[in-house]
Parts: C-alpha cells; sequence; structure tokens
C-alpha cells in the first residue's frame, strides 16, 4: 500500500496513543516552562530588543532539551547570532520520504498585560482542561504536540524510513523568514513535505488547511493643513475661507478609510474561495494616527498615518490587490477637494503570499486520513480541508516547490488576545495524528 492508504494496526494505534497519555504529563510542563518565558519578537514595532532578546533563545532552549531526549539530533542556524533557530534531527533508516514540523517560538506583544489571569501573560495558569499562557496557542502548543508524537514512537522503538525534522524557529511572527524558516530552506533543511504546527481552528478545532490567505502591510499618509483650531468654521462652513484656513488630516484620513471601507463590501461578493467562509478577504484600517506635531486639541491635525492589513485570496496576482486598492483610493482622492491637489501616499511595507498545496496531494490525502482515525471521518457533504485565515511559514516550503499545510492544536480566536489559551484534550490529539502522519509519511521500519 502507498503511504496515503496506509493504516495503523489497531493494536498499534492503540499502544502509540497510550504512550502519548503517559508521557502528556511532562510535555504539558516543558510546554508550560516554555510559556513562562517572555519570547516576544524583538522586531515587533514598539518592542525595545533590549528589553525581550533571548527569550526566544531561552524558550527553544527548553524545547530542545525536551526533544533530544528522544532520539533527534540538534543543529541550530542563527542569522541574527541573539536569534537561533533549533533544528531537531531524528534520521531515518532509508527508503522513506522526508518529513519537517515546523513552529515558531517568538510571538506578539500582549496586550493589556494587566487583564491576564493571573494578572501575567507568561504565567502559564493551569486549570482542569486548559493551559493559559502568550505563545499557548500560537504556537508552542503545536512544536509540544509534534515532540509528544515523536517522543511516543522513540519510546515504543518505531524507527522511520525517511529523516523526520522538527524545526522551530524565530522571525514568523513580523514575516522575517529570512531570520527563520526561510534561511533554513536555503541552508539545506528541507524535506519531502512540511506541516506547519499553526492552530487550525476554522471552522472546528484541528482543521486541515492546505491553503492560505496572502496579506499586504500597508501605511497610508495623509496630509493636512495644520492651524488654529478656531479657524475649523472657515475652513468647512459655506462661505469661509475652506482649504486656505486649515485643512483636518483626522478627516480627510477617514475619508480614505470609508473608501477602504467601501471596497471591503465589494470584495465580500467579489472575492471568493470554496476553501473560507464568506467575509475573509478584508482591508483592515489597524491603527490611525493623526496631529499637528503636537498632541493637543487646539490645532488642526496636519498629518494622518493609517496602517491597513490587507487579506486577499490565493491565487489571485497580488500586484492586482495593489492595483485594485490604489485605484480606490486615487478615486476617493479625486472626490475632495485637497485631496485631489494632495493624494494619499501609499506605502506598501510587505507582501507575504498565500500559500496553496492542492488537496489531492498526497500530504493532504495523508494528513485526511490520519485525523479521520483519531478523530472520525468528516460528515458526508462537508469539506475536508479549509483555509488558514492568516498567513504562516508555509508559504516558504510552497515557494519552493515543498508541499505544505498548517494542521495544529489551539484557537486562532484566541491568538493575540488576552488570556489566549490551549485545551489540553486538542494537544494529546494533535499529537496522535502527528505520529499516524509521521509513520503514514516517512514510512515504518521494520
Amino acid at each position: 500500500m502507498t503511504a496515503e492508504t496506509y493504516d495503523l494496526p489497531p493494536d498499534l494505534a492503540a499502544r502509540i496513543d497510550a504512550q502519548i497519555d503517559a508521557l502528556f504529563p511532562e510535555a504539558l510542563e516543558v510546554l508550560r516552562q516554555m510559556v513562562r518565558v517572555n519570547s516576544v519578537n524583538p522586531l515587533f514595532p514598539g518592542i525595545a530588543r533590549a528589553d525581550v532578546i533571548g527569550g526566544e533563545a531561552a524558550s527553544g532552549r527548553i524545547y530542545a532539551d525536551y526533544v533530544t531526549r528522544f532520539g533527534f539530533g540538534l543543529e541550530t542556524l542563527a542569522p541574527d547570532p541573539e536569534r537561533p533557530n533549533y533544528v531537531l534531527i531524528r534520521k531515518g533508516r532509508g527508503g522513506g520520504r522526508s518529513l519537517i514540523v515546523n513552529g515558531h517560538l517568538d510571538t506578539v506583544p500582549p496586550v493589556r498585560p494587566q487583564e491576564w489571569r493571573g494578572g501575567d501573560p507568561w504565567s502559564a495558569e493551569l486549570t482542569e482542561d486548559r493551559l493559559y499562557g502568550l505563545g499557548a496557542t500560537d504556537m508552542k502548543g503545536g512544536l509540544i504536540s509534534a515532540a509528544l508524537a515523536a517522543a511516543a514512537l522513540d519510546r515504543l522503538g518505531l524507527a522511520l524510513k525517511g529523516d523526520l525534522q522538527i524545526q522551530a524557529v524565530v522571525g514568523e511572527e513580523t514575516g522575517h523568514g529570512d531570520l527563520g524558516t526561510d534561511a533554513l530552506l536555503e541552508a539545506g533543511y528541507t524535506a519531502d513535505a512540511a506541516i506547519i504546527a499553526e492552530p487550525t481552528s476554522v471552522p472546528g478545532p484541528l482543521a486541515i488547511a492546505p491553503v492560505s490567505v496572502g496579506n499586504f502591510v500597508l501605511q497610508i499618509e495623509v496630509q493636512g493643513y495644520g492651524t488654529h483650531v478656531g479657524n475649523r468654521g472657515s475652513s468647512i462652513r459655506a462661505g469661509g475661507a475652506g482649504n486656505a484656513a486649515g485643512v483636518n488630516a483626522v478627516e480627510k484620513g477617514m475619508l480614505v478609510v470609508q473608501a477602504l471601507q467601501q471596497l471591503e463590501q465589494e470584495w465580500g461578493l467579489t472575492k471568493r474561495n470554496p476553501a473560507f467562509p464568506p467575509g475573509v478577504f478584508t482591508l483592515t484600517p489597524a491603527f490611525f494616527h493623526a496631529d499637528s506635531g503636537v498632541p493637543s486639541v487646539g490645532y488642526l491635525a496636519h498629518r494622518a498615518r493609517i496602517g491597513v492589513l490587507v487579506w486577499y485570496p490565493p491565487a489571485v496576482d497580488p500586484q492586482a490587490i495593489k492595483a485594485e486598492i490604489e485605484a480606490q483610493v486615487r478615486h476617493a482622492a479625486q472626490l475632495d477637494s485637497w485631496l485631489r491637489d494632495h493624494p494619499p501616499l501609499l506605502v506598501w511595507e510587505s507582501n507575504w503570499p498565500a500559500f496553496e498545496t492542492p488537496e489531492e496531494a498526497p500530504l493532504v490525502r495523508r494528513l485526511i486520513a490520519d485525523r479521520a482515525a483519531v478523530l472520525g471521518p468528516v460528515p458526508a457533504g462537508l469539506r475536508e480541508t479549509h483555509g488558514f485565515i492568516a498567513s504562516c511559514d508555509a508559504t516558504y516550503f510552497t515557494q519552493r516547490g515543498i508541499p505544505a499545510l498548517a494542521f495544529g492544536p489551539g484557537d486562532l480566536g484566541c491568538a493575540h488576545a488576552v488570556d489566549e489559551h490551549v485545551l489540553l484534550a486538542q494537544l494529546i490529539d494533535a499529537a496522535r495524528i502527528y505520529a499516524r502522519s509521521m509513520i503514514g509519511w516517512c514510512g515504518l521500519s521494520s
């Protein structure tokens, strides 16, 4: 039988699951140790590098110390010397396909840290059914599930034919693949396929996501004409001096935001993909800063800066997306007497292309079979796979022709939010599925 149709004998599957259960308490404690480490990405806007540097390395060292107990060698790569990537490698006995399970160590900064359980985003508070803490879902939990699966195979003396890598990387949260996953691929840490252990919770837990949205980070700069706030009446009322009296960049920026929202509404009808629910492809105005150069209400704002995150469909030319947004803003500017002569400046800061692996690809079929073996088959008439409603490092693999998908424990709905958490049962279920996929993809050596 091929690897895609291979099913574990029931007695072996039961032994693997029992071993995962037996190893879980210690693996959970390792996860708690990792979550207790502040591993905020030092390149995140507003973060002082000196305040957080070393956290990714410390969390990765805890992880590597655990995984190397189970037949894995350790190699590191650090384009930034203070931010190493950890590559755990278990060589196969030959004759099988190789597999990478990849996850990132860095996190976003915590929002409203005083509101977290225990008053601390890194408390790693444990309840009967879940673990709280920044990074528990996104995505140290996925790394631990992968380690737990590999540990169970080792403890049972099960050897794989193909090589197995687990990559614990940096840089993902700010899209710096050149410091993390893409740097590893460039250095030759490749395989025949890759699973990115991101939390895949849409439309339900442990969904299989062989496709993602693409994204742009866009900043729009809007110029005003800052003057004394007492000029407002003359600047906007009939018979006044108009733009010569002053132009409030707050309000001109609002016109730009409204134009983007109008385009977003159109996208709800025109941008469709069967892997995604309606309304996924969005233009989110994530921040809006405006002032006169002085943080005071005594002025009409002289400038505004709008930060926008654009999510666009896979298989759509990113340049076409840019052109559509630019045309929308340009059209809105032509309708305004000030913006017509002082058009907004669009600064395209980054583009993270979508990834897509065909649903019929062997890797995808392998995960579908293994998920069904643990959680039961998908009900008739429903999709077996779904879109990943974010960006992730799978893009770097597919850009190099390596099939990849996202699949892992956790809830995207609580990622980046107060009281981020992961359900313990999902950590175990994910480990059971990973273990089956490691065997089914790499092959089991006799």
